[in-house]
């Protein structure tokens, strides 16, 4: 079990990372190469200043410029073992007037509510379950319950997964169904097409020359996310490090250089995640617009050579 949920956290946490501008990360554009750009989001690998596991939300934008979110994701996590796969549907009603703050004042997220209603995905009946969220603040990982949200999670049949897959390059049917009888709404969600990726790494760290040759299936949409993270050793949650937006073209190569700043002698593990994702908004209800996302996600988990 403990193995299924750190598979599920290293994927699950680039969610809000994909392209999330908080908090302010540096951005670094690659003067020698116009086909993609890379963010860095930690520049302090001993303090970081980003949310992992279970807080995230699969979309691909600032959460706390959202109010209400419906996310729907196609997940799979592939180390030296295999690739195990994953379907999660998520929907979160932030509560604006109630902020959660880092100990320097800075905002991490808002409290999320569960309004009096039914939330299907493909007519299976979502949970309402705590909402809580893992964050480094000056140098010590806190975990705070920050509300509650809506969630179905189907993980390789293991346990009692919920009647939830995710259907690529296809919809998924969302349906709000007040309790009240009224605000009630119903639409679907578009999904890309499934994303699978390869990940060619050469050279080494001794050497300071860790250089990496990405490839995966090209797709519809006009560009993917990559991001790039650690895992130290004994340690389940990956720091992410570098997010990467690219033409959704089929191949990229990242320079040396990029990993060759980083002390990898510190670390056991990199962590490449593909997220290919498309982003609407629904409307129609007292609780304002719908932001959705859906996601093809694939994290590809490799030792440090």
């Amino acid at each position: 079990m403990k193995k299924i949920l750190t598979f599920l956290t290293i994927s699950v946490s680039v969610f809000l990372l994909a392209s999330c501008d908080k908090p302010a990360p540096t951005q670094l554009i690659d003067d020698t190469n116009n086909d993609y750009e890379v963010e860095l989001l930690n520049k302090d690998l001993e303090n970081q200043y980003y949310t992992s596991g279970s807080d995230t939300s699969g979309i691909t934008q600032d959460i706390t410029r959202i109010t209400n979110l419906i996310s729907v994701s196609g997940v799979k996590i592939t180390n030296a073992i295999g690739t195990k796969y994953f379907s999660l549907a998520q929907a979160m009603f932030f509560d604006k007037s109630k902020p959660i703050n880092y100990s320097d004042g800075r905002l991490l997220a808002y409290q999320t509510f569960a309004p009096p209603a039914t939330i299907k995905f493909n007519g299976t009946e979502s949970h309402i379950v705590p909402y809580r969220i893992k964050f480094w603040d000056n140098g010590v990982q806190r975990d705070t319950l920050i509300g509650a949200k809506y969630v179905l999670l189907n993980y390789n049949n293991y346990g009692q997964p919920d009647p939830f897959y995710f259907s690529y390059d296809a919809s998924v049917s969302c349906a709000y169904y007040s309790l009240s009888g009224e605000d009630s709404i119903t639409f679907s969600i578009l999904t890309p097409q499934e994303i699978t990726g390869t990940v060619k790494l050469d050279g080494n760290k001794s050497n300071h020359n860790l250089g990496v040759t990405f490839n995966w299936n090209p797709g519809k949409t006009r560009t993917i996310t990559i991001i790039v993270g650690l895992i130290r050793p004994n340690q389940l949650h990956p720091i992410p490090i570098y997010k990467i937006k690219t033409e959704d073209d089929g191949q990229m190569r990242f320079p040396g250089r990029y990993l060759s700043q980083l002390p990898l002698q510190n670390f056991e593990k990199l962590v490449f995640t593909f997220v290919r994702s498309i982003e609407d908004h629904y409307g129609g209800y007292r609780y304002n617009v719908f932001t959705t996302s859906s996601q093809s996600i694939h994290s590809i988990v490799i030792d440090i050579p």
